[in-house]
């Protein structure tokens, strides 16, 4: 069985040109090992010139679905011999590119946003496929340093920013300490009109948002809840120190 690293894929793949910065490559091995025999569905939107799509076919032998999306009508010319492999050209974020995409496959294991790396764009992009994860998924947004950039929609103190919205996805991961202090309506009103935010948030789907050097990482829950900490567990029987614990104990 191949186990070659997706470090090792990229730095010596020849057929179509992919750009990845270095630090990605190893965080990838790691984040991903556990899929890459997997039957998988991956989704990447941005293509460029279709090398990682390549990569993803070498790595991850098992998968199903390997699809990419781009607004550049020349990416619908790419061709691959891998039929998992396949193109959409359109704007991700259009209805009509969203319904082909999932004529093809409706619901994935991981999402890699390489698109536009622009702050709305990345924000409409999760609101829209994050859904479509399967429960235990990973969300993927790469080049996130264009979120420090006013070109890019971003700043370091704009709160409307892609990237001011993920900070606050981490107080959501922790909503069951703080939901009776505040509504989480009014908490991201920044973000979303008054009647409400996705359900999805609320419902308790975030489970983990990971912030590294231009990625932002978000894993989708097993189950729908906000009650995360679960039950406090302890054992042992001696407690000279501090015997506070034993009154917790079964």
């Amino acid at each position: 069985m191949n186990q070659t690293s997706i470090e090792e894929i990229h730095r010596t793949k020849d057929g179509k040109v992919s750009d990845k910065w270095a630090s990605y490559l190893p965080f990838y091995d790691e984040l991903f090992s556990v899929y890459r025999n997997q039957p998988i569905d991956l989704l990447e939107i941005g293509v460029q010139n279709g090398g990682s799509l390549e990569t993803w076919s070498t790595y991850f032998m098992g998968a199903r679905a390997l699809i990419g999306c781009d607004i550049d009508p020349l990416r619908g010319e790419l061709k691959y011999s891998d039929s998992r492999v396949s193109v959409v050209v359109g704007d991700a974020n259009q209805q009509e590119t969203l319904n082909r995409i999932r004529s093809i496959c409706d619901r994935f294991d991981i999402v890699i946003d390489d698109g536009s790396h622009h702050s709305n764009d990345i924000l409409n992009s999760f609101l829209i496929y994050f859904q479509l994860l399967k429960p235990g998924g990973l969300y993927v947004i790469e080049d996130t340093h264009t979120l420090y950039m006013t070109n890019f929609g971003g700043g370091i103190l704009n709160e409307f920013s892609a990237y001011s919205f993920f900070k606050k996805m981490v107080d959501i991961v922790n909503l069951q300490f703080w939901e009776n202090d505040i509504n989480p309506k009014v908490y991201f009103r920044t973000f979303f009109p008054p009647e409400g935010i996705p359900d999805f948030i609320s419902e308790g789907w975030i489970e983990s948002v990971e912030f590294r050097n231009s990625l932002i990482v978000v894993r989708k829950s097993l189950i729908a809840t906000n009650d995360k900490l679960g039950k406090r567990i302890v054992s042992g029987r001696e407690a000279s120190v501090n015997p506070a614990p034993l009154g917790f104990k079964d």
